[in-house]
């Protein structure tokens, strides 16, 4: 299908949107996957019946959230399949963002912070879609594609947590889960400032029945960065300020047990 004239400057101004690097962030993360391709591989190729596949539906998903300084904010969208569309949040210079260009599985998301989150604040965005599809008997169903990653902070400053996380699954028809794919790009205060992940991948679900199977496809593109000037213990750390405290007051109680005990008698 031939994209108007309309239909392209929006997926162009949705591309810079996405891709552009805020000059100013103190954390970023973004996520996405692209160049999705679907496939079929014949487990019977003597039988005279062809492999195959049909799509049944596409069912995309996009959502932002920021919160800082008291104030949050959440927007979601849904639009039609083949369709480029994006939800955006800002908030001073912090923002969050997800987006599909109308492409099957192509879904992004981006999100940054600055000291507009104040001292506890995130902002976080979702892409995702649902692909459904009916693979014929005795076929191979091949995904492939490229998913990308970026999670960094600003190498003076610590009070950031930043995820970029992509997840591509296939589902059959009980429910069950039967291959996943997540790639993760993190940087936390205690991590590295900067990490990026390219990489293709290709996944494959088998139908070895003689009857047509249902599976669904489901592409993920999901973005965080939290900001905390004054960070709470992690929970090794807690544990043992916690445990110190005890040992501490049970030498206390021995010691006064003790002192009533060598007194005269």
């Amino acid at each position: 299908m031939t994209c108007p004239l309309p239909c392209r400057l929006a997926a162009a101004l949705f591309a810079m949107l996405l891709v552009a690097s805020p000059a100013m962030a103190d954390g970023f993360a973004s996520a996405a996957i692209t160049g999705v391709r679907l496939g079929a591989l014949d487990l019977t190729p003597d039988d005279g019946v062809a492999a195959g596949f049909s799509i049944s539906g596409i069912t995309p998903a996009l959502s932002a959230t920021l919160y800082g300084a008291s104030s949050d904010h959440y927007s979601v969208g849904y639009p039609g399949p083949d369709v480029p569309a994006s939800v955006a949040l800002v908030l001073s210079d912090s923002a969050s963002s997800a987006a599909t260009d109308g492409t099957l599985g192509h879904v992004t998301s981006r999100a940054f912070g600055t000291a507009a989150l104040g001292e506890f604040g995130y902002g976080t965005a979702s892409g995702s879609e649902e692909v459904r599809v009916l693979l014929e008997p005795h076929s191979v169903l091949t995904i492939g594609g490229h998913l990308s990653s970026l999670a960094y902070r600003t190498d003076e400053v610590r009070d950031y947590d930043t995820v970029g996380l992509t997840t591509v699954s296939i589902v059959g028809a009980s429910g069950h889960t039967y291959t996943q794919l997540a790639r993760q790009s993190l940087s936390y205060a205690d991590w590295p400032a900067r990490m990026a992940i390219e990489d293709d991948f290709m996944l494959a679900f088998a139908n070895g029945t003689a009857q047509r199977q249902a599976v669904s496809l489901y592409f993920q593109a999901w973005s965080a960065v939290t900001r905390s000037v004054t960070p709470v213990p992690e929970p090794p750390m807690a544990a043992l300020l916690l445990g110190g405290a005890v040992l501490l007051a049970a030498q206390r109680k021995r010691g006064k047990v003790r002192s009533r005990g060598s007194g005269p008698t």
